[in-house]
């Protein structure tokens, strides 16, 4: 991938005076003591205009008691209490529904961000640079830096995971979250593949000797068997699914903007969910002209060229 000729430094103070503000949602399946400690850097560190939203997958652990203590002091701007666990995709874009923005965060329950004006710096990147579609922090193997950038050192990535800044005109473009990976699964790396096949870039802001993030997942006392179980169910998907939806995305078989597989009920902080019967269809419809012929499709010179082009051969 080409680097771009570098352009003037961005002056982040600028984009902060603004009325912008990001919803950043957090979706929690217990682990109490990741979600303390996300929550509180979030609220303390953020130095940009924010209102969080909490989306609970049926916790067990006292998590969904201490996120309506939250609520009731004000510390959270909404809660969503879901009667069974949705998994990761269905639950942030419930988060998303609940609180339009002019910027989306995705949280993960176990980043714990470390440096004061975080999410100012990534609001200022965003706003700067409108090819951005996913914002976030880290740095790639590869040390491949965004060229433009002269004032700090973003690096290309194929997606954003962890935490992932989505302004509201590529949410638009793109749509949601794609909720067709279960419980866990490739819902970041299918919108990242999304986005740079639109046109857009996925970058993280990079500070090996300060990182923005920490991850404190180790806290999680079933955190062996959690890790398992991720494993397994990443396997599934890849084994299938996002490899079915990865080969219509590049042949242009299949949309850009993805929409919703589930719709949600909301009464007050209780949700449930049901399934959207027309996006079954279009699924269903889908498998039926392309299923058979995946392996030529995956086979053929289209797809090669793609992969090659946009550089879906090199992992970041």
């Amino acid at each position: 991938m080409s680097e771009q000729a570098a352009s003037p430094s961005i002056n982040l103070a600028v984009n902060q005076s603004d009325n912008k503000a990001v919803n950043v949602t957090i979706v929690t399946y217990n682990r109490l003591a990741c979600t303390r400690r996300c929550i509180d850097s979030v609220r303390r560190l953020a130095g940009f205009p924010h209102k969080i939203v909490v989306v609970d997958n049926a916790s067990v652990d006292g998590t969904r008691e201490y996120l309506q203590g939250l609520l009731a002091g004000g510390s959270i701007h909404r809660l969503a209490l879901l009667d069974e666990n949705m998994g990761v995709a269905p639950a942030f874009n419930l988060g998303w529904e609940l609180c339009p923005a002019d910027y989306y965060m995705k949280v993960d329950n176990d980043v714990e961000f470390h440096r004061p004006g975080w999410l100012a710096e990534l609001a200022g990147y965003a706003d700067a640079y409108p090819e951005i579609a996913m914002l976030g922090f880290g740095c790639n193997s590869s040390g491949l830096r965004y060229a433009p950038v002269t004032d700090a050192v973003l690096h290309y990535q194929g997606h954003v995971g962890g935490c992932a800044l989505i302004r509201r005109d590529v949410l638009d473009k793109l749509g949601w979250w794609n909720e067709d990976y279960g419980l866990y699964g490739e819902e970041d790396s299918d919108y990242g593949l999304r986005a740079r096949l639109a046109g857009y870039v996925n970058l993280t802001l990079c500070d090996r000797e300060r990182p923005h993030i920490s991850y404190t997942e180790r806290l999680d006392p079933d955190f062996s068997q959690y890790s398992s179980w991720k494993k397994e169910e990443r396997s599934d998907n890849l084994a299938f699914r996002f490899l079915f939806n990865d080969t219509l995305f590049k042949c242009g078989l299949r949309p850009l903007h993805v929409g919703r597989k589930h719709v949600a009920l909301v009464d007050g902080e209780r949700v449930r969910f049901c399934q959207n019967d027309d996006y079954l269809r279009e699924q269903a419809e889908l498998e039926r002209k392309y299923l058979p012929h995946l392996e030529e499709l995956r086979n053929s010179e289209e797809l090669r060229n793609i992969n090659v082009v946009f550089g879906f051969n090199f992992w970041f």
